[in-house]
């Protein structure tokens, strides 16, 4: 089964297929809900042909030769013991893993030579005893090999098949040798006498394991695949399918769409499906599915495992992204990796077209934490073409701060870096820059401390977007290609701005405009031939306005106390004058 743990988000087509249940042959990398354990060799030694009656049991290091007249040909033994693991474990993935040290005689690299990694049944053997002429044979085929052109360490061999076989005995010993090799040259590897010692990485449960297919659609039920989903601690793209221990685990869905609910299906159940973040059930197969539309949509390429980069005063570093639907270019994210506390963490933000043109004039901000630092670009009126690639990008300042992140999990091929002369493809990591595009926009009206939000919907890109409260209305500009349908809903906060309303259409009344309400918003829509057109919508009243039922009433209170105060001073004044007469 192949995974795709955290992939470049790609429009592709629905696997809708389920693979059915397989109680003792899973194989996940990792399966969630799985328990992994670490082992370390009880015994190693190597077996020397030209000296076979000696025993290498004591050393630092481990050999392994070939040699073409077989006069000095070295076989390494491992043993570890396998009691740790319950007898009734299901095995998912077992590696084998040792620390290289170094090589000697003549070893290829390309094409490269190769060590397997053989079973051997017979565990009687020991580290101070065994020699060439004593050691217990091996099977005739490797159980996986590892290659002199990979140079990770440690050095692995995937031995699942063997684990399983030799758990209801107890121990294990595995063999290592080179295959097909008759020029002499060997290997050498650090023995469990040293700090690295030979290990096994053992992942296994003792519950069922099942297949959960994820998946992601718009509510159109086109199936686009967009975004992530993070089930328990793993991130990946869509769709894919993963296998999960029996249990519940925690699940959200990012990037592309803007959420909606969970769908589910077979022996999968969650226990919010409103909720973004949700509890999931796995029982048996199914399919968990995040439904969303796509009014907004977070481009992402990078795959969320954020490590340092950074850069000299000047340079860009950039990505690339391919819009999937037209819109608006709503917000730019950049992952802050580290910021510093002595030096300025002010960058230049570049925009840029599919030549990596700038499409605005290039801006400064300043990010005060680490994490993700978004970037409203939603007033600049920036469209983005379905097809057309567009570049967002970050200079330094300041040599080498604030730091931005960089994923090197499984590059995408889609960031950029400006060297000062030239432009290069980024090839070893995705910088974390990602695009928010759509055609839902929401504008902060801040009056009389108040904070409202007034929302556009419009397949125009909305710019200039102004509330002018003593005109009692809102100005902003409407921009799509010449002689196709335009449209525009906006939503619009009764206590900011009450109707009813006027909209004019670059100076002209529309008379066709949908008006909707309830007791807090209004929502207006409206149609046109798109260009670059100004809108208004005026309102009747305003913030902190007086409304005309309360006027009346003002008026009788103010009379009311009018009233009162005048009687008051003229009982005021009937009283001196009866004082004044009783003293004389």
């Amino acid at each position: 089964m192949v995974r795709k743990l955290v992939l470049p988000m790609t429009l592709v087509l629905l696997i809708a297929s389920l693979l059915s249940f397989s109680p003792f042959e899973v194989d996940a990398d990792p399966a969630i809900g799985s328990t992994t354990t670490t082992i370390y060799a009880v015994a190693d030694a190597y077996a020397n042909s030209s000296s076979p009656d000696v025993n290498y049991g004591i050393e630092n290091y481990l050999y392994v030769s070939s040699n073409s007249n077989a006069s000095c040909i070295y076989y390494t033994y491992i043993m570890f013991d396998l009691l740790s693991i319950p007898a009734d474990a299901n095995i998912i993935s077992a590696k084998l893993k040792l620390d290289f040290h170094s090589t000697g005689g003549e070893i290829y690299w390309h094409p490269p030579d190769t060590i397997g990694a053989y079973y051997c049944s017979n565990n009687s053997w020991t580290e101070l005893g065994i020699t060439w002429n004593n050691k217990p044979s091996l099977n005739p085929d490797p159980t996986d090999t590892w290659s002199f052109s990979i140079f990770a360490d440690p050095r692995e061999w995937d031995i699942t098949e063997d684990v399983r076989t030799a758990l209801s005995s107890g121990n294990l010993t595995e063999v290592l040798k080179f295959e097909n090799k008759t020029e002499y040259g060997y290997a050498v590897f650090h023995s469990r006498e040293e700090t690295n010692k030979p290990k096994l990485e053992v992942e296994y449960t003792t519950l069922p394991v099942f297949v959960v297919h994820l998946e992601s659609i718009q509510d159109t039920g086109a199936p686009n695949n967009l975004g992530l989903t993070t089930f328990a601690d793993y991130t990946f793209s869509l769709p894919t399918d993963i296998d999960v221990v029996n249990g519940s685990y925690q699940a959200r869905y990012s990037g592309g769409y803007m959420f909606i609910k969970w769908e589910t299906s077979g022996d999968v159940t969650v226990s919010d499906a409103k909720s973004v973040t949700t509890t999931v059930t796995v029982s048996g197969n199914g399919t968990l599915r995040a439904v969303g539309n796509a009014k907004r949509l977070e481009y992402t390429y990078d795959h969320g495992n954020p490590g340092w980069g950074s850069e000299k005063a000047g340079l860009i570093d950039a990505v690339r992204f391919f819009p999937l639907f037209s819109g608006q270019l709503i917000t730019a994210r950049f992952y802050m990796y580290d910021i510093s506390l002595y030096q300025p963490n002010t960058f230049k933000i570049h925009v840029m077209d599919e030549n990596r043109d700038d499409l605005i004039t290039p801006f400064e901000q300043t990010p005060t934490s680490k994490g993700w630092f978004d970037v409203d670009l939603a007033s600049y009126g920036l469209r983005v073409n379905e097809g057309v690639d567009f570049h967002i990008g970050m200079e330094w300042i300041t040599d080498y701060n604030p730091d931005l992140g960089e994923d090197r999990t499984n590059p995408s091929n889609r960031s950029w870096h400006w060297n000062g002369t030239d432009w290069e493809e980024e090839t070893y990591s995705d910088f974390m820059i990602r695009a928010v595009v759509g055609t839902l926009i929401d504008h902060v009206i801040v009056a009389d401390g108040i904070i409202f939000t007034v929302r556009t919907e419009s397949n125009s890109t909305v710019s200039n977007f102004q509330f002018l409260k003593e005109e009692k209305k809102f100005l902003f500009n409407v921009t799509g290609p010449t002689d196709t349908h335009g449209s525009c809903n906006i939503t619009i906060p009764t206590q900011l701005l009450g109707g009813p309303f006027n909209v004019t259409f670059d100076g002209q009344l529309l008379s066709e405009v949908l008006s909707l309400d309830n007791s807090t918003h209004t929502w207006l829509y409206f149609t046109y031939l798109q260009s670059e057109h100004k809108i208004e919508i005026v309102g009747s009243t305003v913030i902190a306005e007086f409304p005309s039922l309360l006027l009346p009433l003002l008026c009788i209170i103010t009379t009311l106390i009018a009233v009162i105060f005048r009687k008051k001073l003229k009982m005021t004044k009937q009283e001196m004058k009866v004082g004044l007469e009783a003293s004389k």
